[in-house]
This record gives structure tokens, C-alpha cells and sequence, in this order.
């Protein structure tokens, strides 16, 4: 008899956990707790993609501007100074009656390098 009532004791539980873990399973996947749930995964998604997004520009930049660095210095002979520190609008002008040949050699004579 004590078998018995210990299998009908088991019996009890395994049908009342089924049926709590069932209607949570159905509460879950009604259309207002999915709907829930797609818009938080789409708040979560926008989130990440901006953070993404704003960490990958700002490591691009850093990264641009250092291989940047790198060439105008390779590019550089010893003691020219920086292109950014040469004035283009006074170079342009020296050139502006000159064939645009001899104004392309004078440039590079002055920059100190050609391609």
C-alpha cells in the first residue's frame, strides 16, 4: 500500500509542476508577451549597434590619424616642414600664370617629394 501511495505522491507533483511550467510556457508566448519581449530585443539591438557604431568611428579615427602621421613623416625629407604648416593659398598663388607642369615641379621642389 505505501508503494502505491508513493507513485500516486509522485504522480501528484510531476502533474502540478507540468501544469505551473505550462502556463508559464503559454503566458509566455501570448501576442502581448511577445510583442514585450521583440520590443526589448530591439531597444537591446539599437543599443549595441550605437555602441558599435560609436567605439568603431572613434578606433577608426585614432587609427587613421596615426598611420597618417606615419606616412607624412616617411614622406617628409629631413627638416621640411609639415604640409599643414605650409600656407597652400600663398603657393597657389606664386603659380596661378605658370603652365600647370612647371607648377606641379615647383611644388614638388618645395615639398621635397613627388608620386
Amino acid at each position: 500500500m505505501t508503494r502505491r501511495l508513493f507513485w500516486v505522491g509522485v504522480g501528484v507533483t510531476i502533474t502540478v509542476v507540468v501544469i505551473q511550467r505550462g502556463r508559464r510556457l503559454v503566458a509566455r508566448y501570448t501576442p502581448e508577451a511577445v510583442a514585450a519581449r521583440a520590443e526589448d530585443l530591439g531597444r537591446d539591438v539599437s543599443r549595441r549597434t550605437g555602441t558599435f557604431l560609436e567605439t568603431f568611428r572613434h578606433e577608426f579615427s585614432v587609427a587613421r590619424e596615426s598611420r597618417e602621421d606615419e606616412l607624412v613623416a616617411a614622406l617628409l625629407a629631413e627638416g621640411q616642414p609639415h604640409p599643414d604648416d605650409v600656407d597652400v593659398r600663398s603657393r597657389r598663388g606664386r603659380h596661378a600664370a605658370v603652365d600647370p607642369e612647371a607648377a606641379t615641379r615647383a611644388d614638388e621642389d618645395e615639398l621635397g617629394y613627388s608620386f
